[in-house]
Order: C-alpha cells, then sequence, then structure tokens
C-alpha cells in the first residue's frame, strides 16, 4: 500500500489501531482458473484473468 493513502499516526484514533490492515496482494493472488473460451485450467496471475494465454494468442481473441 502506499505511504501516502496511510494516515498519520498522530492523527489515528484508538478504534483505528485495532483495526486490523487488509493486505490488497490477497486478492490478486495467482490462482487456477478456467478460460472463458476454451474452458482449459491455466494459472491466473490475477482475478481479472480469465482467458488463457495460448486463447489470447489467437486472431479471434486480438480482433475482438
Amino acid at each position: 500500500m502506499d505511504s501516502a493513502c496511510r494516515i498519520p499516526q498522530t492523527e489515528r484514533s484508538v478504534d483505528a489501531e485495532t483495526e486490523i490492515d487488509i493486505d490488497i496482494d490477497d486478492k490478486t493472488d495467482r490462482k487456477t482458473r478456467r478460460c472463458l473460451m476454451c474452458g482449459q485450467s491455466f494459472l491466473s496471475e490475477w482475478a481479472g484473468e480469465r482467458v488463457c494465454r495460448s486463447c489470447k494468442s489467437t486472431a479471434a481473441w486480438r480482433t475482438g
């Protein structure tokens, strides 16, 4: 997380001290997903990657 987004220590309330920081990377971990074009399982690098590299290299994918 960018340090500019954090509240300075002196401005935090007591309640903010007890909050748990959620790591954004937890939502972006690699995961095996099914390709929306061919249906084969592939290792997705992030949550929005839903088409495998093989399908992305096809003319159908490139032309939309």
